[in-house]
């Protein structure tokens, strides 16, 4: 049974950790809609590296879901 790719969605837990990354961006170069869940601002700090690398992942396309 073929699946269409638009019918498919991508949630990844961990979207800033060593293999997460590397799924996110892969995720959005095949043109997946890909969800990123993220810690609460409160928990993640000033934690500048993965603010910025959720950033990007936001202006790529991703959908950045707080939980």
């Amino acid at each position: 049974m073929a699946t269409e790719k638009s019918n498919l969605k991508v949630l990844v837990v961990g979207g800033t950790g060593y293999i997460g990354r590397r799924i996110v961006t892969e995720s959005l170069a095949q043109g997946y809609p890909t969800y990123v869940l993220q810690r609460p601002v409160t928990e993640i700090g000033l934690n500048i590296e993965k603010l910025q690398m959720l950033l990007s992942f936001k202006k790529q396309g991703a959908h950045i879901v707080e939980g």
